[in-house]
């Protein structure tokens, strides 16, 4: 059994290979502004260890080989109708609809997606074939969001 010496040290090189991070977008995005496999971009970064998601362009980068599990959450309004596909590599991995285009309402879709990753692997989030009414929600209420961490 280690000692607590032993144990700090396993538990220390155990956390410089921990990867997650957290972003959702700072505004509603109208739906007529997005365009069929458009990558989303989440512009607001609330947690990002190990530094695989890129603001810029959308995308997480698998900084190391493993399994990764991706959570995606998008909310449609007001007859809005949206699929979000979670894609690695340009291969399609997931795919969520989130469908208000009935009603005045919200509709929520959520996915959670688990993948093996080898370095240099690319997730992202991007609009799917179905797109059509107004826009897509993220404020106060509810938030159009990416995340993900590595598992193994």
């Amino acid at each position: 059994m280690p000692d607590e010496h032993e144990l700090k040290h396993i538990l220390a090189s155990e956390n410089r290979h921990q990867v997650a991070f957290f972003a959702y977008m700072s505004q509603s995005v109208q739906i007529n502004a997005i365009s069929k496999y458009m990558t989303f971009v989440y512009d607001r970064v609330e947690t990002n260890v190990g530094n695989g998601y890129d603001v810029r362009s959308g995308n997480f980068t698998a900084p190391e080989n493993g399994v990764y599990v991706f959570h995606t959450s998008t909310t449609s309004y007001d007859k809005s109708v949206c699929s979000v596909e979670v894609v690695k590599n340009g291969q399609i991995k997931d795919i969520t609809l989130a469908d208000s285009g009935q009603h005045d309402d919200r509709a929520v879709a959520s996915s959670m997606t688990i993948l093996s990753l080898t370095k240099g692997d690319i997730v992202l989030a991007r609009v799917g074939k179905a797109q059509s009414g107004n826009y897509l929600e993220s404020n106060q209420y509810s938030r159009m969001s990416f995340s993900g961490f590595k598992l193994a």
